[in-house]
């Protein structure tokens, strides 16, 4: 069955997504706000006011909204990333209609009590705590503002704790009305569902204002490389060995970056995962991601070791990626790659949910709404030189960004670092790349 994407009458766009013999709906509202439009003042007002829509309106109670799912079998939950706020839920399908009620409610009619809103406050505050004590999440957000410096794209998007402290319940209010009631809004729903019974419902939220979602405004965060160390109250070193990509890419680039991403490190059977676990023991967490936003993308490739290891690791990350740079990959790797991201879209798609998260995803990044079968195919035609093409551009050492998180690295191993570093940037091609030329 095909999707349909159209714009009702208040500018709400709908995206749906008709899915035969599930008995099940998914439903997605994607807001344009999140940490990268916030000022410095209001650090975390969108997630804040993300927690907010769970609190109470003017016609239920925080517990209503709650038991409303907990009595079908479903839930309902929400996020807050860098450009986008997202509540989402999935329910049987005779219980559709009533879910988006609830989330237009939620969405139009909060109230923001001020006794919630300190009690949120205090919840806020113990899991920005919490998070805090998450190496792998802090050590991410380090990472991210290693190589886009100084810009908004890589604060925390909770804020800090003395950030959610100087929120007052007016500025909640005010960027709610201005990001969630009016705000661009688009509601994605995908499975057993009649489309004229949400197009009632959602015809009912206030107008919105429009958003090209595809563009942003500001400038754009400005990529740095290089090698940096950051000292950390965690005892493993956590490394990230990042590329700059092209934010501004078709269907095809996309899915052969995942293939990519494949081959190197987000499989068990991938190159770094083999070599750094499997053949040398040096690290227990070893994968690759990655990263888009409008205007700003890269890919990284991550492990963890001990102090005494980190050399080691370092060592094998770049001599793998350059070993895949300069002899290229089997026929047997590119198929296992190629069909492994087949394989997670085929199960993938009969998840509701994630259905309705590629229907956002593909309107976002402004690519077509295929079908499955038409994603299967269009991954499966995607060839050999196209992948090399793609890892010649990646895999720039020159621009790449080499991170360094942990406890109090000595000079000795950030000599080493640096030594690894340089040799990889001074070497020559190997000779049969030389003679192509």
């Amino acid at each position: 069955m095909s999707v349909q994407t159209q714009i009702l009458s208040n500018n709400v766009t709908l995206i749906t997504e008709p899915v035969a013999g599930v008995k099940t709906a998914a439903v997605g509202f994607w807001f344009r706000t999140g940490s990268r439009f916030e000022p410095e003042n209001m650090r975390g007002i969108s997630h804040f006011v993300e927690h907010m829509l769970f609190k109470g309106t003017s016609t239920r109670s925080a517990f209503d909204i709650a038991a409303s799912f907990d009595r079908i079998g479903g839930y309902i939950n929400a996020y807050t990333d860098r450009e986008n706020l997202c509540i989402h839920c999935v329910v049987p399908a005779d219980y559709v209609t009533d879910a988006v009620k609830i989330i237009t409610d939620m969405t139009s009619s909060s109230l923001f009590d001020s006794k919630e809103v300190e009690r949120e406050r205090s919840v806020i505050k113990n899991e920005i705590i919490a998070s805090l004590e998450d190496s792998e999440e802090v050590a991410l957000d380090a990472a991210s503002a290693a190589v886009w410096p100084n810009h908004p794209v890589s604060v925390p998007i909770a804020g800090t704790v003395e950030d959610v402290e100087g929120l007052s319940r007016e500025d909640l209010y005010s960027w709610y009305t201005d990001y969630i009631k009016n705000g661009a809004t688009v509601v994605c729903v995908a499975g057993c569902f009649e489309k004229e019974c949400l197009e009632s419902v959602l015809e009912t939220l206030p107008n919105r204002s429009s958003a090209d979602w595809s563009s942003i405004h500001g400038l754009a965060p400005q990529w740095t490389s290089g090698l940096r160390f950051q000292d950390a109250p965690f005892n493993q070193m956590q490394l990230f060995m990042q590329f700059p990509l092209e934010p501004h890419i078709s269907e095809k680039d996309y899915y052969t970056w995942a293939i990519v991403n494949a081959l190197v490190g987000d499989t068990m059977s991938s190159r770094l995962f083999q070599k750094l676990r499997e053949e040398g023991g040096y690290s227990y967490n070893v994968y690759s991601f990655p990263t888009y936003y409008t205007d700003a993308a890269c890919w990284c490739a991550y492990a963890t070791a001990s102090k005494k290891d980190t050399a080691g690791v370092v060592k094998t990350m770049y001599r793998e990626l350059e070993k895949l740079k300069q002899d290229s990959f089997s026929e047997e790797e590119q198929n296992a790659a190629c069909e492994h991201i087949c394989g997670e879209e085929i199960i993938s798609s009969e998840d509701m949910e994630y259905r309705v998260k590629r229907l956002f995803r593909n309107y976002s990044f402004g690519f077509s709404q295929k079908s499955t079968e038409e994603i299967l195919s269009l991954i499966r035609s995607i060839s050999k030189k196209e992948i090399e093409k793609t890892i010649q551009t990646l895999l720039d050492f020159d621009n790449a960004s080499l991170f360094v998180y942990g406890s109090n690295p000595s000079k000795t191993l950030k000599d080493k670092i640096e030594k690894i570093q340089t040799g990889i940037k001074i070497r020559k091609p190997l000779k049969k790349e030389q003679n192509q030329c």
